[in-house]
């Protein structure tokens, strides 16, 4: 969670498939000049082609008298954030005045725990600038919510409990709600240990939380979504192997377009430890990065500051968050290899890991702001298409990011992450770690983006990719012999999954029994037909957790 008791960051991955993640477009330079959208008229153009309903024209209306009472009040509410500061400073009023406001898209945040009162705080925001109420509902992927708060969360005070979640969510439902103010909002609600009381790394950041991005995208719920939450990669129990278990969450998003953002984190080079009750009150004493941000399939946020002047102008090239102990996360992940998207820019990393983050929006209150605040952008974005646009980073490094300014994309060129004691990285002109590809103008970055994942179907193949990826978790299951004599017996191994979690074994849909996998994420059985009095013929076997179910036949004599 944020400096302010709100957020944090983080996902994982690992195969030479998502290695490779998406080759970078050979044909991006040479296209940039007939691809990116001309000045202006472009966007007009775009936006009428969704029709002149009295719909669109009213919304227009309230979002133009939104604007203006923006402006008049600005230097009452100038430092609020989120706020005005972020409509001026993202240019995003230009997109609202051409009926680009998100409508007839939906933005998922995913959260720790619910808030009954989420929508009558979120009038009150709307009150104040004249914006549309959003229509907001709440799921809840892992069932009902227990009574009682998970006491592993409780532990956690300001940093991850129950009652801390209620200002995240808050926080996450306005900041996508500010750019996006006619999309709906969709409430994820999943606290930890549902299975098992699990690692203090699990209860910060709850797999469950995995499994709700698989709901999400599986019942097309949402075209965008947004994670506040995350760990350091340092502060897994079983390592690797509990981070890469939960890419099944990622790659289910990736495969169905659906763009993810997730924050870095708020305690600048390193990362909050697990058993800390407060943001950054118990850090790494080396560099990390956060687990979920780190995967490939998503789009880390960072964080920078609006640069206005008193009348809510833009002055100069937004800066890096950096107030005291807090700071963006960003750095190089230990568990996942730099995807191909990012080849371009190894020359300036210097190393052979992902880097994050990929890009930055405003993070005073934290990353936690920031990841929301651009999922916004994107549900604009997903308006503009007609669908998905997601997974954005092939476009956002083959194309958008070298293009710069035209492309809406605007240059941090100041500020550190470093933490005490530990030097972080700097911003610099162009691409840098500290700061990805800087921030955004979303009213040049907004129809850019839409324009970039067309060219040679860049969108279509991260999705073909991502649901090879799960796909060939999800076929995994090794049986030896798949012919069992009768009499005989098979020797079963299945991995990937969260380390001491339950795994159920199925075959022909009947529960024969429940395994526990192993610390590095691996269950093995011996499966005898005869004792299981199964008729000769073919069989479907299955491994069911939480996060994914694996299957495959076998015949038995």
């Amino acid at each position: 969670m944020n400096a302010t008791g709100k957020g944090r960051a983080l996902v994982i991955m690992g195969s030479a498939l998502v290695i490779s993640l998406v080759a970078p477009l050979s044909s991006a330079a040479s296209a940039l000049a007939t691809v990116l959208p001309p000045p202006g008229p472009s966007v007009a153009a775009t936006a009428s082609s969704q029709g002149n309903s009295q719909g669109r024209q009213q919304r227009i209306q309230v979002l133009t008298a939104a604007l203006r009472t923006m402006q008049q009040t600005f230097s009452k509410h100038r430092f609020d954030t989120p706020g005005p500061q972020d409509i001026f400073d993202y240019q995003i009023g230009d997109l609202w005045k051409r009926g680009i406001d998100g409508f007839g898209t939906t933005i998922a945040v995913i959260e720790g725990w619910n808030d009954p009162n989420v929508s009558k705080v979120v009038a009150g925001f709307d009150k104040t600038y004249g914006l549309p109420n959003p229509q907001i509902t709440t799921v809840f992927p892992m069932g009902k919510l227990p009574p009682k708060c998970p006491l592993g969360m409780v532990k956690l005070g300001s940093y991850g409990s129950c009652d801390a979640w209620k200002g995240e969510l808050e926080l996450d439902v306005i900041s996508a709600h500010l750019m996006a103010p006619y999309a709906k909002i969709v409430i994820s609600a999943t606290p930890a240990d549902s299975q098992i009381t699990d690692d203090a790394a699990s209860q910060v950041a709850p797999p469950e939380m995995m499994r709700a991005l698989e709901y999400i995208s599986s019942r097309h719920l949402a075209n965008v979504i947004s994670i506040s939450d995350g760990t350091g990669e340092i502060t897994y129990s079983h390592g690797r192997d509990e981070i890469i278990a939960q890419d099944p969450g990622e790659l289910a998003a990736a495969a169905a377009g659906i763009p993810v953002t997730v924050a870095t984190g708020d305690c600048g080079v390193v990362q909050n430890l697990a058993v800390a009750n407060n943001q950054c009150g118990n850090t790494s004493v080396t560099p990390d990065t956060a687990a979920w941000d780190d995967s490939p399939w998503v789009t880390a946020l960072g964080g920078s500051v609006p640069n206005l002047g008193p009348t809510g102008r833009k002055i100069g090239p937004d800066p890096l968050w950096h107030v005291g102990r807090f700071s963006e996360g960003a750095g190089f992940s230990s568990v996942f290899r730099r995807p191909a998207y990012q080849n371009k820019v190894a020359g300036i990393t210097g190393s052979r890991m992902r880097s994050v983050p990929d890009i930055t929006m405003d993070a005073q209150t934290g990353t936690s702001q920031s990841a929301p605040l651009f999922a916004g952008v994107l549900a604009l974005a997903t308006q503009l298409n007609h669908g998905n646009v997601g997974p954005i980073n092939p476009a956002l490094y083959g194309i958008l990011g070298p293009a710069g300014v035209r492309a809406g994309i605007a240059d941090v060129v100041r500020g550190n992450n470093s933490a005490p004691g530990v030097a972080g990285f700097s911003a610099a002109r162009g691409f840098d770690v500290a700061s990805g590809w800087g921030t955004i103008n979303a009213s040049r970055f907004v129809p850019s983006l839409v324009a970039a994942t067309r060219v040679e179907n860049q969108e279509s193949s991260a999705r073909h990719q991502a649901a090879a990826e799960l796909s060939g978790i999800e076929h995994g299951i090794q049986l030896s012999p798949g012919v069992i004599p009768a009499g005989d017996a098979a020797y079963l191994f299945g991995q990937g999954f969260l380390p001491g979690h339950p795994v159920r074994l199925y075959i022909d849909k009947v529960l024969i029994r429940t395994l526990t996998a192993s610390p590095f994420g691996y269950v093995t059985d011996t499966i005898i037909p005869s004792n299981l009095n199964l008729p000769p013929g073919k069989h479907v076997l299955q491994l069911r957790s939480m996060l994914f179910a694996a299957a495959r036949t076998f015949v038995s004599g």
